[in-house]
């Protein structure tokens, strides 16, 4: 699977378990520029897999902490050759000082993306010191980082969280256990992965069991970052709510929470493709036989806010950003797409995305827009 890093730049998408080998993690985050380069970021991934988190007792990062390091402090560098058109390796803090300053004075992203830059540059000088042994003390800066100043609209997540939220879902979620199903159950999952690794069926055994990550988590969280998905309509979704050629969420009228009108709902072909993986994977679990439902739980149960909020916990700290004093739920999903909707595409798209009665209820997910206006205001001066 291909994907667009921060950048714009297309790589492969790291789908292998934290337990595969270091090499094989490793190629995964490869896609560089020069074999000078290309040596450095392998040579800081690698250390970022098996120590970077703590040196002395040998403990590395999560895949996808690693690959948002690796997406940000490329983006860095590529600012950095821009800034001074030339190539180099060196990054000082006075350089990182100065990037922050550009991300708040002169972007109109929110300051939690520029808070995962600052982590990224932080893992990157400790990578200077304890592997390139360079002389270097710990990067501060005294650039205000605002990330609470709008109280009503502090529990949303931002886009770029809903992406790291989604890679995390990736890696979380794994097809059962070669040894934990029974021989039909093996056998179907068998076919489906012969087909999704493109190999004879009599060749797949327990290592591909392993390899396999399950788009369960992945559909879930690219769906509700689209749609804003409430915990019940999680629990509640079928199968047939989804139109994959035409791209749309069909909610019944019957099953419209809130409300009783019938509603249409766009999908990214993110989700899209997340959904169609989802379907192929469900058709293989017995646990779905007879069953019309989207999305359970591994006891069979639909999901409800309890179960979406322990499963995001897990994504919260696999995606390793920091909460930042947010009271984040599953419903930061809702207000984020909610928001997301109403400030790019108009409060009237918005309303229909997030299934709102009345344009009223909307609005109110457009009062953290004014500090995104100011900036955009102060860029075309």
């Amino acid at each position: 699977m291909q994907l667009k890093d921060d950048t714009n730049t297309t790589v492969e998408s790291p789908v292998p378990p934290v337990a595969e080998a270091n090499e094989e993690r490793l190629e995964d985050f490869s896609a560089l520029l020069s074999d000078d380069y290309r040596e450095f970021k392998e040579d800081f991934i690698e250390w970022l897999l098996i120590e970077g988190r703590d040196t002395y007792k040998r403990q590395g990062y999560s895949d996808a902490t690693v690959r948002t390091t690796h997406y940000k402090v490329d983006e860095a560098y590529r600012w950095l050759w821009d800034r001074d058109d030339a190539y180099t390796k060196e990054f000082t803090p006075a350089d990182a000082t100065d990037l922050i300053e550009f991300l708040v004075r002169r972007t109109t992203h929110p300051e939690s993306y520029v808070y995962t830059f600052e982590k990224s540059l932080k893992r990157l000088f400790k990578y200077f010191r304890e592997k390139r042994n360079k002389d270097l003390d710990e990067w501060n800066h005294e650039i205000p980082l605002d990330t609470n100043s709008d109280t009503s609209t502090k529990d949303k997540f931002h886009p770029e969280e809903m992406r790291s939220l989604y890679e995390a879902a990736l890696s979380v979620g794994s097809v059962k256990s070669y040894h934990s199903v029974s021989a039909e159950e093996r056998d179907q999952i068998k076919a489906y992965l012969a087909q999704r690794f493109e190999k004879p069926k009599s060749e797949i055994g327990p290592d591909e069991f392993e390899q396999a990550n399950s788009w369960k988590y992945a559909s879930i969280v690219s769906v509700a970052s689209d749609c804003g998905l409430r915990p019940i309509e999680v629990g509640r979704a079928k199968v047939d709510w989804f139109d994959l050629d035409n791209r749309k969420m069909l909610v019944p009228k019957e099953e419209s929470t809130k409300n009783d009108d019938e509603w249409e709902c766009a999908l990214s072909s993110r989700s899209v493709t997340a959904i169609e993986n989802w379907l192929s994977e469900r058709d293989s679990y017995d646990l779905y036989d007879g069953r019309d439902g989207m999305w359970l739980t591994r006891n069979g149960n639909g999901y409800n806010s309890g179960s979406l909020n322990r499963l995001l916990d897990k994504l919260i700290e696999r995606a390793d950003f920091n909460q930042q004093g947010r009271d984040l739920s599953w419903y930061s999903f809702r207000h984020g797409a909610a928001s997301m909707w109403a400030e790019q595409e108009g409060i009237y798209l918005a309303k229909n995305q997030l299934r709102h009665n009345n344009v009223e209820t909307t609005m109110r997910y457009t009062r953290g827009s004014v500090d995104a206006a100011t900036k955009a205001a102060d860029s075309m001066w």
